[in-house]
């Protein structure tokens, strides 16, 4: 039972942007979510993260609207919802419109004026997953915005785009990473970022022997409700405490010297940090010699670090981690680990492609009769970043 495999496209998308609108789309413009391999809450701390984009991915479609007004539709079988165009650059109703009003206040403050459009947003990225969900939003809406007014807004700055419209309108303050990948990501690669400098080296994952496995734990999270937040915090006021402008800049050995003014909590989170950092290294190093036994071993490390050290994970995530241990197949299990933000969401793992099906069944059978729980699973290559599909 796989996770949302429902295919979508520019011939899919334009005919119910037809029916919704009367009028054929100018733009359709797609955007992938992401997984994120290793380096997890590392991005907001100027550290390094390695995700790769799905397959799975958000399509806009968009053409200027004949009403003077914009409408827009969040999903298929949404209504449309009307917004005047002085109400397009601030925060409002519903929800979901703040992804793109934020997109369109920060494409107007680099000078890009845009029209009222009319759009129609549809995606298979699962949402609440861990799997940038928001992220893929964010960038397609601005990959599609930015070609219907011909203007030209690099991956980099589309990504950013994304970040601000987290921070300002969806109160989310977020790394970049997520919006990153969708916007910069390459098909059979993987992608480690230098977070301070938005630097990268793309990471060919050709190996046809090993496959990315992403199994959902059913519990949806959402970044807003403050844990998040809180992580961040802990972080900034560990940053504070050894003087240093972010975790980057940080040593296991200056952890240890001002381990009793951190305290126990601040300690441990600048250790995950710290940490998840040469874990980022170690896995890059490994995959690309092909050791895939080693880039195991730090996926491990990361899910142990982010379950005792950042508590982020949850009983459910923790189960399928350990369950990957402990399964008839756990041999073709190279590596497992919670993915995302945390709280709920996905665990990913590396498993040898002859048994990756195996696995996965394994899986859920034993995550079923361990805590009755019914879920989805997806194997994955590495996708494409944000790219326009169409263009009349």
């Amino acid at each position: 039972m796989d996770l949302e495999q429902r295919e979508i496209s520019a011939e899919t998308i334009t005919p119910t942007f037809v029916e919704y609108f009367g009028q054929k789309p100018t733009v359709v413009a797609a955007s992938p979510g992401r997984v994120n391999l290793i380096g997890e809450h590392t991005d907001y701390n100027d550290g390094f993260v390695l995700p790769m984009a799905l397959n799975n991915i958000n399509v806009v479609a968009v053409a200027p609207s004949p009403t003077g007004k914009h409408r827009w539709v969040g999903s298929l079988g949404d209504t449309i919802i009307e917004i005047d165009p002085a109400d397009a650059t601030k925060p409002g109703d519903p929800f979901w419109s703040n992804y793109v009003r934020g997109v369109i206040c920060m494409l107007e403050r680099r000078g890009i004026k845009v029209p009222p459009v009319d759009m129609l947003i549809d995606s298979n990225v699962p949402r609440g997953g861990g799997l940038s969900s928001s992220a893929a939003f964010e960038v397609s809406v601005c990959t599609a915005l930015s070609a219907l007014c011909g203007a030209d807004v690099t991956p980099t700055e589309r990504a950013l785009i994304g970040q601000a419209t987290e921070h300002e309108f969806v109160n989310v303050p977020c790394g970049i990473m997520d919006q990153f990948i969708s916007a910069n990501g390459k098909k059979d690669h993987a992608l480690m970022l230098d977070c301070k400098d938005l630097s990268y080296n793309l990471i060919p994952m050709t190996d046809p022997s090993v496959s990315v496995l992403v199994i959902d734990s059913a519990v949806k999270h959402s970044l807003a409700d403050g844990g998040y937040a809180a992580r961040r915090k802990n972080c900034e006021d560990a940053c504070a405490i050894l003087g240093v402008p972010s975790l980057r800049e940080a040593t296991l050995e200056m952890l240890e010297a001002k381990k009793a003014e951190l305290g126990d909590l601040c300690f441990r989170r600048a250790r995950h940090v710290v940490g998840e950092n040469l874990r980022v290294a170690a896995f890059a190093e490994a995959v690309q010699k092909g050791d895939w036994e080693a880039a195991g071993v730090a996926m491990r490390g990361s899910h142990a670090s982010l379950k005792d050290d950042f508590e982020v994970s949850c009983a459910e995530v923790d189960t399928l981690v350990s369950l990957s241990d402990t399964i008839p197949s756990a041999a073709s299990v190279y590596g497992a680990r919670m993915t995302g933000g945390g709280f709920g969401g996905c665990i990913v793992a590396l498993v040898k492609s002859e048994d990756v099906e195996k696995v996965a069944a394994e899986m859920l059978d034993a995550y079923r009769e361990a805590l009755g729980i019914e879920t989805t699973y997806l194997v994955t290559r590495p996708g494409e970043g944000a790219r326009v599909l169409a263009q009349a």
